[in-house]
């Protein structure tokens, strides 16, 4: 069966078959000793000083050493990191609800700082657990990237839901309906494995009401936010142990690129082989309502 991404207008392939695999699934290998971890409070010599810090102190906003563009380049932009705990051997699955609270809030706050700049068009927040997922560092942490562009791929999703918004005068995801793709839900928030899923067990998050972007949430919806994204990687460990992972925050930043935003968490099975290189297609060996039936179970 193949289908189109409706907001990427990528295809993907679903071969259940796949799944058995021998090594299908990688497995987290990255462990930075704490002796040499940047990120450790113990090692704070080794970076800059904060641009932001939570009012628990848990979470620091940091320029990146490595930036993949800066302010000096034609195409303007800014590279942070975000420390999202002080603790070596901690992850999100591990976190109190309080401490979750602090960190979507880290997010709010970051995102209100940064629109300030009007050079700015885009803002993607992202997290790379593990090495299969592009990270480099095994202490927990997000980065983030504000841009003068929007890129393509935005561009794509901004101008499709824009579009089905005119022609069906209603929002793409408050038409949607989510009983049999459902993972979990809270007062505010639910949680789904999108029919079109280009991963396996990829879940989305979204707010309810029709939001736009997290600088809008209050501090209610901002608790409800990090309670089912800690929730939806729990439920991820539980079907495959240390999972390697990315998450994304689909987020509108200036008024004319508003759209209801989502986040995308993005397990790492397996690497991205030739084909999809090649082709720009993607392969995914389990069905959409089939992962969210399981997850949902957990």
């Amino acid at each position: 069966m193949i289908k189109k991404n409706f907001l990427t207008g990528e295809y993907v392939i679903y071969s259940l078959d796949r799944a058995n695999r021998p090594q299908s699934i990688k497995k987290n290998t990255l462990k930075t000793p704490i002796e040499i971890c940047p990120f450790c409070i113990e090692n704070e010599h080794m970076t800059s000083n904060p641009i932001y810090t939570s009012f628990n102190k848990e979470i620091r906003i940091i320029d990146n050493k490595y930036p993949i563009i800066d302010i000096n380049r034609e195409k303007y932009g800014i590279h942070y990191v975000l420390i999202d705990t002080k603790e070596h051997q901690k992850n999100i699955v591990d976190y109190t609800d309080e401490h979750m609270y602090y960190l979507i809030k880290s997010m709010k706050d970051i995102l209100n700082i940064l629109e300030k700049d009007e050079k700015l068009e885009y803002v993607q927040i992202f997290k790379n657990k593990g090495a299969n997922a592009g990270a480099s560092q095994s202490h927990s942490h997000w980065q983030i990237l504000a841009l003068s562009m929007l890129p393509n791929r935005q561009k794509y999703m901004l101008d499709t839901l824009k579009e089905y918004e005119k022609d069906n005068g209603r929002c793409y995801f408050c038409s949607m309906d989510y009983t049999d793709n459902l993972v979990c839900e809270n007062n505010e928030f639910l949680a789904f494995c999108p029919d079109d899923s280009l991963y396996c067990y990829e879940i989305n998050i979204i707010p309810k009401k029709h939001i736009t972007n997290i600088k809008y949430l209050d501090d209610y919806m901002l608790n409800e936010l990090g309670s089912i994204l800690k929730k939806c990687l729990i439920k991820l460990n539980l079907v495959y142990n240390d999972l390697d992972y990315n998450i994304s925050v689909q987020n509108g930043f200036r008024a004319k690129y508003e759209y209801h935003f989502f986040i995308q968490i993005i397990p790492r099975m397996g690497y991205l082989g030739g084909f999809e290189f090649s082709t720009g297609m993607f392969v995914n060996s389990v069905l959409p309502k089939d992962a969210a039936k399981r997850l949902r179970k957990i």
